[in-house]
């Protein structure tokens, strides 16, 4: 539970007035610091692949030979109908 420090009729405390700080000076930046900067922020550039890759890959999607005996069967889940068990025992004991 939760306890209060101050009675109920007290008069809120008033703080002293917040400090202003001091404009700051502006920071320049330079364009080495610019370009360093922009070098971290973009991604490396894709390292070149050899065209007999790109062949090879192309023969392999068409020449694949695809078959359904790779394919696991589906197995067989039994439904969940655990909720509904209270229900039917209710429902045959009325029957009784």
């Amino acid at each position: 539970m939760t306890d209060l420090i101050a009675p109920f009729d007290a008069e809120p405390v008033k703080r002293p007035a917040d400090v202003e700080a001091p404009p700051r000076t502006p920071v320049l930046i330079t364009e080495q610091q610019v370009l360093f900067a922009t070098a971290a922020a973009v991604p490396l550039r894709p390292v070149k692949t050899r065209w007999i890759d790109s062949v090879r890959a192309v023969l392999l999607a068409v020449f694949a030979v695809s078959s359904n005996e790779k394919r696991p069967k589906r197995r067989h889940y039994p439904p969940r109908v655990d909720f509904l068990e209270d229900s039917r025992m209710a429902r045959e004991m009325t029957r009784l």
